[in-house]
């Protein structure tokens, strides 16, 4: 199991406007070790507890020749959620927690 990467800025937040879809939005940024290095949030295979939404951080090789310089990079995952459906999301790390979230509402 590799160290888990150093992230900042993570937020979540369900988005209530009016006028669109409801959409649970989590956002934040990674550190890869290369510029070709991108991270990755996912729905996890691990079932989610009620009011929970847990999702898989990788970091994926685009290919090509990166610069071998550390960075941030934005990660960013949305699907849609209904008001109340997610109360917290965890980011795991190769099958372990990294970081819990709290889900605001912005209406």
């Amino acid at each position: 199991m590799s160290h888990p990467p150093r992230t900042r800025n993570f937020k979540a937040w369900a988005n209530l406007m009016p006028g669109a879809p409801s959409r649970l939005i989590v956002v934040g940024e990674v550190e890869t070790p290369a510029s070709n290095h991108k991270p990755h949030l996912s729905p996890s295979s691990v079932s989610n507890p009620q009011g929970r939404l847990l999702l898989d951080l990788s970091i994926n090789d685009t290919g090509g020749i990166g610069t071998q310089a550390f960075q941030f990079w934005p990660a960013r995952y949305e699907s849609p959620a209904g008001q109340g459906e997610y109360n917290e999301v965890v980011i795991l790390w190769q099958g372990s927690p990294l970081m819990k979230l709290p889900v605001s509402e912005a209406h």
